[in-house]
């Protein structure tokens, strides 16, 4: 029997995928529901259990692909601002004269994030405001307030 003619363990698949999706590093917000895709919204009428099956699968992988994509994300965005941290240890010292010669590693970070993104490295102060915005929580109209 080749490839094309065997049928589809859907039930199988699901399970590994399972298995994977639980093998996944937590996320931050993984509490959140999923954003609803275009996918889930598909008309189901007139297809037989094969195709249902073979539509649940590629639903399935296209929501690991998508959880997949997000952890790999949040990931850059971690080393993201670990690499701005030491690029401001290392600005920092370049400024004392022992440390001189981090003077050519500071120039270097600085072109390499310059040709990278277009723009110059944020200040420490910029990077610094920029997080406390992005970890300010957020209001809560429910929350009672002091005169209730």
């Amino acid at each position: 029997m080749s490839l094309m003619n065997k049928k589809l363990d859907a039930e199988a698949v699901l399970a590994t995928l399972a298995k994977i999706r639980k093998s996944l590093p937590k996320r931050a917000g993984a509490e959140a529901p999923p954003v609803p895709r275009e996918e889930a919204s598909m008309r189901v009428d007139a297809i037989d259990e094969e195709d249902f099956e073979a539509l649940a699968v590629a639903d399935a992988l296209s929501s690991l692909a998508d959880e997949v994509g997000a952890i790999a994300r949040e990931a850059q965005e971690r080393l993201f601002e670990k690499s701005l941290d030491i690029y401001y240890a290392a600005e920092e010292l370049a400024k004392q004269p022992e440390h001189a010669d981090m003077i050519e590693q500071v120039e270097a970070m600085r072109k390499a994030y310059e040709k990278s993104y277009g723009t110059p490295i944020p200040s420490k102060e910029e990077t610094l405001r920029r997080r406390e915005i992005q970890c300010a929580p957020s209001w809560n109209a429910t929350e009672p307030t002091k005169s209730s």
